[in-house]
């Protein structure tokens, strides 16, 4: 009886504390730690390899979950085309309402500001799509989020990272743990069978 009880209980504990270990080193040691005596160096995976990170994060970021295109299309450059067209136009008006000589009839004066009107709109609305175009071109040339990302990951401290980390894997860390335990256990009745 006793090894039913004792050998699942010890397999359990061996497997969540190697999990647990396990896990830990993903974070821990911070700073590079050699055994003496096996003469090798161990560092958490996390700080050990920030850098390289960084850099994937970066690059997934910049490629899958913020592409320039989608970005542009959340901008809307068309609706700011449209409220710069609108305001030309506007500008226009004050201008011709008050800029006509006064012995130009009335008549005339209507005809020349609808002429106005009608060719600046035309002329300002072929500028701004033209202009529209080369910004977003610009804008996918130049703008990259990946270095961005990549030095923003790359500054954050370990221990943030780990918060980072926990804060959205927490729960699964720890089942990853439980799952040591219990497959340590099921060993462990395997050995007293």
């Amino acid at each position: 009886m006793v090894a039913w009880i004792l050998l699942p209980l010890a397999g359990a504990l061996i497997g969540w504390m190697t999990n647990l270990i396990a896990v830990r080193m993903i974070f821990r040691p911070l700073e590079p730690w050699r055994v003496p005596v096996l003469g090798i160096t161990i560092q958490g995976l996390l700080p050990k390899r920030q850098a390289d990170l960084a850099r994937s994060v970066a690059q997934v970021v910049e490629r899958d979950l913020l592409p320039i295109d989608e970005l542009l299309e959340l901008l809307e450059v068309s609706r700011y085309q449209e409220q710069l067209l609108e305001q030309i136009i506007t500008q226009v008006d004050e201008r011709l309402a008050t800029g006509w000589p006064r012995y130009l009839p009335e008549g005339l004066r209507e005809a020349l500001a609808g002429y106005v009107r009608a060719a600046v709109a035309r002329e300002a609305a072929l500028m701004l799509n033209q202009v529209g175009a080369r910004l977003a071109e610009d804008l996918r040339e130049r703008v990259k989020l990946a270095p961005v990302v990549e030095r923003q990951v790359a500054r954050l401290r370990t221990d943030q990272l780990e918060r980072l980390f926990l804060q959205v894997a927490g729960r699964e860390f720890r089942w990853i743990e439980y799952l040591g335990a219990i497959l340590g256990g099921l060993i462990g009745l395997g050995q007293a069978a």
